[in-house]
C-alpha cells in the first residue's frame, strides 16, 4: 500500500500493535522516538536504529535557529542531517518556547519548514498548557491550538500532529481531543504533560490520557509527548498510547542514573549491572563511576535506551498474547504512585469495556479483589443479574458443577425445573450454562469464588426470588444443551437472541470424546459451531439469517457499498473504507453480519474493532468474513 496510512495489526481493548507507513518506511507501534538533539548526539542515529528504534524525533526550531544545521536541512533534508533514513518526527518548537519564553516563528512558518526539509511527521505550533493554568488560561490553549491547525492544508506525503491540550481539566482535554479528531490532523499527541511525568504524577496522567482517548478518533495515533520512563509505559498503553518520545535516556546518564522497567536506580548505589542491559559485558558499576563524564554518559544512555525498547517489546508481546491486563497489574506494585494510577484505571473500567473483546488468547487470571472490577469480571456480573432477574427460583450449585460431562442426576433436575442453576465465580454466581464460555472456563484464581453469597443475596432480594435447595428430578421440561446455546447467545448478543436463533426444533451434536457441544442445526442446515477455544458461538450464514430477524437494523451488522459488496459476498473481508452504515454497540471479535445497502444479508464474520471505533479507522480489515453467499459452504464451521 502506498502513502501513508495507520493501520491495525493487533490489539487487547485499547492497547494495540499498529503499522504506522511513512515514506521513509513503516512504524510498528507501540514505539518510542528518541530525542536526537541535532547539536549534541550522545548516540548516534544509526546505533539507535541497530538497537532497536524504528523512528526518532529531533527538533526543527532547533535546526532552523541554526545557519549551518538549517542550511544542511534545506539542502539535504533532515534525514540526511542526522543520518537516519527511517521514520523522523519533527516538534515544533513548543516545549522550548514553554521553557525560555516566545519563538521567532509562526505556525504555518514552522509547519512549512518542517515539510521542506522532509518530516515524516510534522508539528504545528501548539500553545503548551501547563498544570498551574487557569482554566481561562486552559481554555485558550485549546482554542488557539485548534485555530492553528486549521490554518495547516493536510498533504499526502507527512502526518501532521495536533496536540491534545487543556492542562488538568478534563472537560478540556476531551474538547481538545475531538476537536483535533474531527480536523485535519491525523496524529493527536498528548501535549503539556512533561511537567506530570517529571513529579511522577501518574494518577493525574491517566486521567489526561483516559479523557484524550475516549474522546479522540479512534483510528489515529495516540502520542504521549515526553512519556519516556519505562515504568508508565504498560499503564499507558493500556490507556491506547501507541507512541512516546525521550530525551531521559540521556538526562538520566547524565545524572548517573539507570532506568529500569520498574523504575530508577542510582549508579552510585547498585552493585550489579542487569544481564540484559547491553553494557553488561563491556563493564561493571564500579568501572562505570570511575570512568570520564562523557564515556560513562554514553554508556548509561545505551542502557537506558535499551531499557526503554525492551519494555516496550515486553507489552507488545503482551498485546499480541493479549494479557497486557495482568501486566498492569504486576506493574501497578512496582511504585506507590503506580498503585495509585492503576487505582484510576480500574475506576475508568466501565467506560473501557466496550472497546474490549469478547473473549482473549489468554487465560483470565483473577488475584482477588480489586481483579472484581476488571473488564471481563464486570460484563459476566452485569449479565448474570440480568438472566438471574428473569428467573423465578435459583439454585446454587457448588464448583463441581460440570453437568454434561459428570453429574447426570444434575443434569435431570435442571431439566425438570425452570429455575436458574448458577455456581460462584469470583465473587459473584453465575448461570451454569456458561461453564465453558471466557473468561468463567478460562479462569486461573485464587479463592475466586469469595463474597459470591452476599451478592447472590442481594441480587434475591432485587429482583425477589426464591432460592431453593435441589429440585426433585421430574418431567423433563427443557434440554441442558439447548439451553446452554441459548444462554450463550443471549450472552454473546443480547438476551431474548437464544431463542431466535435456536428454535425448539434445533439439533444439536456433541464431541464423543468430551461431551461438549460441537454444532447447533435446523431444517438441516448448521446455524452455528461453539468454539473449543472460547466456549463462544460462531455462526453460519443460516444462523446469521435468524439472527438478523431478531436483531433492529443496523444492530449487530454492518452495511458495505455496492462495491465492497460485490466481494464480500464472495467470502473477501471488509476493509473499513466501504462501511458505510455500522452498529455502534459491535463487540471486538465478536460474530457480525454483513448487509448491502438494500439491507440483504450477504455474509457473516467476526469484527476486528468495535462499533465505537468502526467508523474512525480509515485503513485495513474490519470484519474477517468466514461465511459468505457465494463463499465458502454455509454447513462449514468457522475458523
Amino acid at each position: 500500500m502506498k502513502g501513508k496510512f495507520f493501520e491495525l495489526v493487533h490489539r487487547d481493548g485499547l492497547a494495540r500493535i499498529a503499522h504506522l507507513s511513512t515514506r521513509h518506511g513503516v512504524l510498528e507501534t507501540p514505539a518510542v522516538l528518541p530525542v536526537i538533539n541535532p547539536n549534541l548526539r550522545v548516540i548516534s542515529a544509526s546505533e539507535m536504529k541497530a538497537m532497536g528504534a524504528g523512528g526518532i524525533i529531533t527538533n526543527s526550531y532547533i535546526i532552523r535557529r541554526n545557519p549551518d544545521l538549517r542550511e544542511k536541512a534545506e539542502k539535504n533534508g533532515v534525514h540526511s542531517l542526522v543520518g537516519y533514513d527511517g521514520p523522523i518526527m519533527t516538534d515544533s518548537g513548543t516545549f522550548q518556547s514553554y521553557v525560555y519564553g516566545d519563538m521567532e516563528y509562526g505556525n504555518r512558518e514552522i509547519v512549512d519548514f518542517q515539510r521542506a526539509i522532509g518530516s515524516d511527521i510534522v508539528t504545528i505550533l501548539d500553545i503548551f498548557s501547563r498544570p498551574d493554568f487557569t482554566r481561562n488560561e486552559a481554555e485558550d490553549a485549546v482554542r488557539i491550538t485548534y485555530e492553528r491547525v486549521r490554518e495547516i492544508e493536510p498533504v499526502e506525503d507527512s502526518f501532521l500532529a495536533g496536540p491534545i491540550q487543556g492542562s488538568l481539566y478534563m472537560d478540556l482535554r476531551m474538547r481538545s481531543s475531538r476537536l483535533m479528531g474531527n480536523s485535519a490532523a491525523d496524529y493527536l499527541p498528548i501535549g503539556g504533560v512533561v511537567p506530570l511525568l517529571e513529579q511522577y504524577r501518574y494518577p493525574e496522567l491517566v486521567r489526561i490520557i483516559w479523557s484524550a482517548r475516549r474522546s479522540g478518533n479512534m483510528g489515529k495515533p495516540v502520542h504521549l509527548f515526553g512519556g519516556g520512563h519505562p515504568m508508565f509505559f504498560a499503564l499507558a498503553v493500556y490507556l491506547g498510547v501507541d507512541m512516546f518520545d525521550s530525551a531521559s535516556y540521556v538526562k538520566y546518564a547524565r545524572d548517573s542514573r539507570l532506568l529500569f522497567p520498574e523504575g530508577t536506580r542510582d549508579l552510585k548505589k547498585i552493585r550489579e549491572l542487569p544481564a540484559w542491559s547491553p553494557i553488561c559485558s563491556k563493564t561493571t558499576a564500579k568501572e562505570l563511576i570511575q570512568m570520564e563524564e562523557k564515556e560513562r554518559t554514553y554508556l548509561l544512555a545505551k542502557h537506558n535506551l535499551f531499557a526503554m525498547f525492551q519494555e516496550l517489546s515486553e507489552i507488545k508481546e503482551r498485546i499480541y498474547e493479549q494479557n497486557l491486563w495482568e501486566y498492569v497489574q504486576e506493574k501497578a506494585m512496582a511504585h506507590p504512585t503506580l498503585y495509585t494510577a492503576f487505582r484510576e484505571i480500574i475506576s475508568m473500567q466501565r467506560g473501557i469495556e466496550p472497546f474490549t473483546e469478547l473473549s482473549r488468547r489468554s487465560a483470565y487470571f483473577h488475584y482477588g479483589k480489586e481483579s472484581g472490577r476488571s473488564l471481563f469480571e464486570q460484563r459476566v456480573k452485569t449479565f448474570s443479574e440480568a438472566f438471574l432477574s428473569a428467573k423465578k427460583e435459583v439454585v446454587v450449585i457448588d464448583g463441581d458443577h460440570r453437568p454434561a460431562a459428570r453429574k447426570a442426576r444434575l443434569v435431570d433436575q435442571y431439566e425438570s425445573s425452570d429455575a436458574a442453576f448458577v455456581f460462584p465465580w469470583c465473587g459473584i454466581h453465575v448461570p451454569v450454562e456458561l461453564e465453558d464460555t471466557y473468561p468463567i472456563q478460562q479462569i486461573i484464581g485464587y479463592d475466586s469464588g469469595t463474597g459470591s453469597d452476599s451478592w447472590l443475596k442481594s441480587v434475591v432480594k432485587r429482583h425477589g426470588l426464591r432460592r431453593i435447595e435441589e429440585p426433585d428430578s421430574g418431567q423433563k421440561i427443557r434440554d441442558f444443551n439447548l439451553e446452554k446455546i441459548r444462554v450463550i447467545s443471549d450472552y454473546q448478543f443480547g438476551i431474548g437472541s437464544g431463542k431466535h436463533l435456536f428454535p425448539d426444533d434445533t439439533e444439536i451434536r456433541v464431541s464423543r470424546s468430551t461431551g461438549r457441544i460441537r454444532t447447533a442445526s435446523s431444517e438441516g442446515s448448521i446455524s452455528a459451531t461453539l468454539r473449543a477455544t472460547d466456549g463462544t458461538l460462531g455462526l453460519t450464514l443460516t444462523g446469521a439469517a435468524r439472527l438478523k430477524k431478531f436483531a433492529v437494523y443496523p444492530q449487530l451488522s454492518v452495511v458495505v457499498s455496492d462495491e465492497s459488496a460485490n466481494y464480500n459476498r464472495k467470502g473477501y473481508s471488509v476493509f473499513f473504507k466501504f462501511i458505510e452504515v455500522y452498529d455502534p454497540e459491535i463487540r471486538a471479535g465478536n460474530e457480525t453480519m454483513i448487509l448491502n445497502r438494500e439491507g440483504t444479508l450477504i455474509a457473516a464474520g467476526r469484527s476486528t474493532v468495535s462499533g465505537k471505533e468502526m467508523g474512525d479507522y480509515r485503513h485495513g480489515v474490519a470484519v474477517k468474513i468466514h461465511h459468505s453467499l457465494e463463499g465458502r459452504n454455509d454447513d462449514l464451521a468457522p475458523d
